[in-house]
Order: structure tokens, then sequence, then C-alpha cells
């Protein structure tokens, strides 16, 4: 039962980290296999038709299709690595300053924060502070 919740999990944390890269090199494999199908539909074709002219260029546009193909997996996943490392350095709301004591926020994580106010605050008080009835 155990054996088969971790094998579960584990798939599961496995396709949520690496379903981008999964998925694209599955469309890459199909793509290949349909460029060479269709090629070799094409020379089926000629060798029935007994017209060869057109063989040599056929098998150009088959490896430009290839190099074609792979060239847009490398750089779907060249802009894909970039636009992650440009999201996370957004995400990142604090400004780093030169004394490591201070930290500056921004102006608009004020607004949208909802522990500004207790970080106003002169002295904050325990559950045993309201408790007791101490001010």
């Amino acid at each position: 039962m155990f054996k088969q919740f971790f094998r579960l999990a584990f798939v599961t944390v496995i396709w949520k980290q690496y379903k981008q890269v999964i998925v694209s090199t599955l469309l890459l494999f199909i793509y290949i296999f349909l460029v060479s199908n269709i090629h070799a539909d094409f020379l089926t074709h000629t060798e029935m038709q007994k017209d060869t002219t057109g063989t040599g260029l056929s098998f150009i546009a088959k490896w430009l299709a290839y190099a074609l193909g792979v060239g847009m997996y490398f750089a779907y996943h060249a802009f894909r690595g970039r636009d992650k490392k440009s999201k996370s350095s957004k995400k990142s709301k604090h400004k780093v300053s030169t004394n490591p004591s201070v930290i500056d926020v921004d102006k608009e994580s004020d607004e949208n924060d909802p522990f500004a106010e207790i970080r106003k605050r002169k002295t904050l008080r325990s559950r045993a502070d309201f408790l007791e009835g101490k001010d």
C-alpha cells in the first residue's frame, strides 16, 4: 500500500518538476518520426513512379527539417531557462543593501503586507499578556 503511494508521489513530483521538458522531448520525437515517415513515403512514391529526379532535394529537405526541429527544441529550452531566471528575480520584492543589518522593502509590498501594522507598533504583546489583561 505504502509502496504504491510512494511511487505515485515520486512520479507526481517528477512530473511537476519536468513536465515541460518531458512534453517537449516527446513532441521532438514525434516530429522526427513524422519527418522520417513522410520522407520514406516520398521515396516510395518516387520509386513507384520511376522518377528519381527529386530524391536529392528530398534528402536535403529531410535533414533541414531535422535541423529545424532540433533547433526549435533547443531554442525553446534556452528561452524557457531565461524566463525562469527573470521571473525569479521579479518575484523577490526586497532590495539588497550594502549594510546587511538594514533591509529596504519596496513601497508596493507595504500596501499588500498584512503584517505592516504589527511592525510599526512600539511594543508587542503575547497571548499571555492579553489573558492577564496587561496594557
